[in-house]
């Protein structure tokens, strides 16, 4: 499965457990859905704890949403046609 590292995040208050932080975004094996996944631990002196949350969407209601609410950009070129001699 191929997928994106989005954000990684370590981090330690003096007085607070650590805390590491990871996003992804990857496709579903059979590459029809789009899945966002957040994962989350927590190290401290008592317990150790962790949890994934995944969002997932099919590809095709994806491009959907994205052209009704996307925003829309047009570009066009032109050049004169060039005829054979």
């Amino acid at each position: 499965m191929v997928f994106e590292l989005l954000q990684q995040q370590v981090s330690r208050d003096t007085e607070a457990p650590l805390h590491c932080r990871e996003i992804t975004l990857s496709f579903s094996p059979d590459c029809r859905q789009v899945v966002l996944s957040r994962y989350s631990e927590h190290y401290g002196p008592a317990l150790v704890r962790w949890i994934e949350r995944s969002h997932t969407v099919s590809v095709s209601e994806l491009f959907r949403w994205l052209v009704a609410n996307g925003e829309t950009a047009v570009r066009c070129h032109e050049e004169p046609a060039r005829h054979a001699v």
